[in-house]
């Protein structure tokens, strides 16, 4: 049926993918933690393997859950989580994944021996057989995407932007991000350079399953790596050469990066040390320079010190699902208002850091309306909102005059806005 050295590989990934997403799902753990844990000593296509069938199986996992809950007279034991999870991944690649069916069948069968449920076997094996058999009695599922949303999201998005917007929001989420890149200059040049796609807003869309280190350019930092919707914050800004910009809360760095080639004296805040040093390795990679601090931003003493502010404040990044579909699992109502006071208290530190005269570009990578566009009317006393002038936002901004990108445009879900500081006469 199969050769024995494919059959090993084939059960030995789908083991360390098994792993993975049971510390994501069981264990709570954050899906890129988790999977660097496990895959140090992988190859690039192993790799990319395992990840594509985790991504995959949480974006769809509500769908699969509820296949399997068909096919099962009842629910199986807690002290059988694992046999779920390997129906889980098994159902995902058979139906969403187009993984051959019998292969799928297969492995799930030897996974379970493998991991010493070999009792399940035959379950396992008849689950997947009747899904397989009974597949067009289940395109109502297959085609419900709102499954895999948990039911406080989904009633707060419907809530938020309708119900017609929210089934686009969520098929947004469905399919696997593209990779964008900024260069540092010469965008046409780069994009024809690396077969990518110039797009309007400058950003360059690379072709799909590109490794990104061995791309030219990299080593030599003529690029960076960023999302079409991060990148747009930036360009909010008018002329920033020679201004004195904080940039609070500021890993990964990709923000940090265009500042700088901007041609501003960044200082970049952020309170992870490990963060805070890819920051620096990036700066160094590309040739730019900034002052980059492991320090809390509400911790800056001082007041009137910047000319213009960067606050991508932490938020629940709703508008990241597709690149991190865990947020499903791990995301919860609690979290918005934990993270809503805390964007709070720094939109007040930027209040007190900037000058009479200074420009806040606040943004979040959420599609929360607590987290935009209700925070910045809650603080109207003292910012107010700033004509947008660069023609590429101008598909993007609202009635209220933010911008909101959401995942149906090709992009990360965002919010941002431009502000001034209001002075008290």
């Amino acid at each position: 049926m199969f050769q024995p050295f494919y059959v090993e590989k084939m059960i030995d990934t789908r083991l360390i993918a098994l792993t993975i997403f049971q510390d994501i799902v069981r264990k709570k753990q954050n899906l890129d933690v988790a999977f660097d844990t496990h895959t140090k000593l992988l190859n690039q296509e192993d790799k990319a393997f395992i990840r594509m069938l985790v991504t995959t199986t949480l974006r769809h996992l509500g769908q699969c859950d509820a296949m399997i809950s068909k096919m099962l007279q009842k629910k199986l034991p807690t002290r059988a989580n694992s046999v779920m999870d390997i129906l889980r991944l098994s159902v995902c690649q058979m139906i969403f994944m187009n993984t051959a069916e019998h292969a799928a069948v297969y492995t799930a069968g030897e996974l379970t021996k493998k991991i010493d449920f070999v009792f399940y076997t035959k379950l396992v094996n008849g689950v997947l057989r009747n899904i397989q058999r009974q597949k067009e009695n289940l395109t109502d599922i297959i085609n419900d995407f709102s499954l895999n949303v948990p039911t406080w999201l989904l009633d707060k998005w419907k809530h938020q932007y309708g119900k017609e917007k929210t089934n686009q929001i969520i098929a947004g989420f469905m399919s696997e991000p593209d990779t964008f890149i900024c260069a540092k200059k010469d965008s046409a040049v780069w994009a024809e350079k690396l077969n990518g796609k110039l797009l309007p807003t400058g950003s360059i869309r690379l072709p799909k399953g590109v490794y990104i280190p061995s791309l030219e350019g990299y080593d030599a930092g003529d690029w960076w790596v960023q999302d079409i919707g991060a990148a747009l914050v930036v360009q909010l800004f008018d002329d920033l050469k020679g201004k004195k910009v904080a940039d609070f809360c500021a890993a990964p760095g990709g923000k940090t990066l265009a500042l700088a080639n901007a041609g501003a004296n960044v200082d970049a805040f952020d309170i992870s040390e490990k963060r805070t040093k890819r920051i620096t390795e990036n700066l160094k990679r590309l040739r730019l320079n900034a002052n980059v601090f492991v320090s809390d931003a509400n911790k800056i003493e001082g007041e009137k010190i910047y000319d213009a502010i960067l606050l991508d404040a932490p938020c629940s990044a709703t508008g990241t699902i597709r690149r991190h579909p865990d947020i499903y699992i791990h995301r919860t109502p609690e979290d918005i208002e934990k993270l809503s006071q805390a964007q709070k208290k720094l939109l007040h530190t930027a209040y007190r850091l900037l000058k009479d005269d200074g420009i806040l570009v606040y943004c979040t990578c959420s599609l929360q309306k607590e987290e935009g566009e209700d925070m910045i009317e809650s603080v109207s006393d003292l910012f107010e909102r700033s004509p947008i002038k660069n023609e590429n936002l101008k598909p993007y901004v609202t009635k209220s005059g933010d911008v909101r990108t959401f995942p149906q445009d090709g992009m990360d879900g965002f919010f941002m806005t431009k502000l001034t500081k209001k002075v008290s006469s």
